[in-house]
């Protein structure tokens, strides 16, 4: 992780992104006014070249790969060799739905989902190649296990706004975020008029870029980072015993989303709303490779309206890869901040290769999760 560059500022930024700043709960928010935030304008917005990042060292270089590529981090596939080694962005998107369908959601290689309060889910993007994207989002706020997630990716965390119960975590020396409130996002981010505040501000790459520029983030891996999940070699087939799964539903109660599995692309395709979830930039519809479920326990904030997830001491999983469900059990690294899921017999699950979708189901739902065929 790299050290984070704090940067004062006045009020004046913080009135800038006024109406960004705002939640479903607003008890989760800091204050932000009301102003009409001061940032460009979405016809402004075009793209931009993101900082290329080092070449692999010699002892890094995997003698399979095709020439100028390497495996990367987020899907085991063969990428160019300078976006392996950039550190991703997680983008907190908003998911109700006056914020449907987001843009740019397409791109992200992992997607996490989890509730946040009154029922809601929030989702965090992983993305790996942004370079090309003008839009992302739109953006929301930060919640901390959400936060905790990015950083076993080593990842540059982007927010809108925060829960208090974040503060500290974002405010850490080994914390790279970029919040669009306290003014360590200013110029990353944007706002539209295409939808009421606070629903339209939106990051690009060119934003992110000016960001990491402004903050000093090194767009380059941790030299000991070595990867978050484990896959097979791409190619290859990971095919574990487990039960039919042609039909997943997680049993979140405000959007309900669900997946269907397509046997002739071997995909997970995704809905939500009672309709296809697409991305609003290409029309496509989210499919994922990999699902994983984990199952955790949770406990109220004093607020009693915040959810503390506990995303540390371990539990059930399952993952659901080509039309099967297989039972795991998952524990997270403290030190690394990596979540690692295990099979029956101890091994550790090695995906396969592609897009990854992340649900975080409390346990206290979990007669609400259904699999079928």
């Amino acid at each position: 992780m790299k050290t984070k560059q704090i940067v004062a500022m006045g009020l004046s930024l913080m009135l800038l992104f006024t109406g960004c700043g705002k939640t479903e709960s607003s008890s989760q928010e800091q204050p932000v006014s009301s102003a009409e935030p001061s940032v460009v304008s979405e016809a402004e917005v075009s793209s931009s070249v993101v900082p290329e990042p080092v070449a692999l060292q010699a002892e890094e270089i995997d003698p399979n790969a095709p020439e100028g590529m390497a495996k990367s981090y987020l899907t085991g596939k063969y990428v160019d060799e300078a976006i392996s080694r950039q550190r991703p962005v997680a983008v907190m998107l908003n998911n109700i739905k006056d914020a449907c369908p987001q843009s740019g959601i397409e791109n992200a290689d992992v997607l996490y989902e989890a509730p946040v309060e009154g029922g809601i889910t929030r989702l965090m993007g992983i993305f790996e190649n942004y370079r090309d994207l003008d839009k992302i989002g739109s953006v929301r706020s930060a919640r901390i296990y959400f936060v905790r997630f990015a950083l076993g990716w080593d990842a540059i965390y982007c927010s809108v706004g925060h829960s208090k119960y974040a503060v500290d975590l974002l405010d850490s020396p080994g914390t790279d975020s970029m919040d669009g409130v306290d003014g360590t996002g200013a110029n990353v981010y944007y706002r539209t008029e295409d939808r009421e505040a606070p629903h339209n501000c939106y990051a690009s790459a060119e934003g992110i870029a000016k960001g990491i520029k402004t903050q000093g983030f090194s767009t380059d891996y941790d030299p000991n980072y070595h990867g978050y999940f484990q896959f097979v070699n791409e190619g290859e087939t990971a095919s574990y015993d487990g039960v039919k799964a042609n039909k997943v539903r997680n049993g979140y109660f405000h959007n309900d989303p669900y997946f269907t599995y397509n046997e002739e692309d071997q995909l997970y395709y995704r809905f939500q709303f009672d309709a296809k979830q697409i991305d609003d930039e290409t029309g496509n519809q989210l499919a994922f490779k990999n699902l994983i479920l984990q199952y955790c326990d949770y406990e109220m904030y004093d607020d009693d309206k915040s959810l503390n997830i506990d995303i540390n001491s371990g539990g059930k999983a399952q993952y659901i890869t080509n039309g099967i469900c297989t039972e795991l059990t998952w524990n997270r690294d403290k030190d690394t901040g990596i979540t690692h899921y295990y099979l029956a017999d101890g091994a550790e699950l090695k995906l396969n290769t592609g897009k990854t979708y992340v649900g975080i189901i409390l346990n206290a739902n979990a007669d609400r999760v259904e699999i079928t065929e």
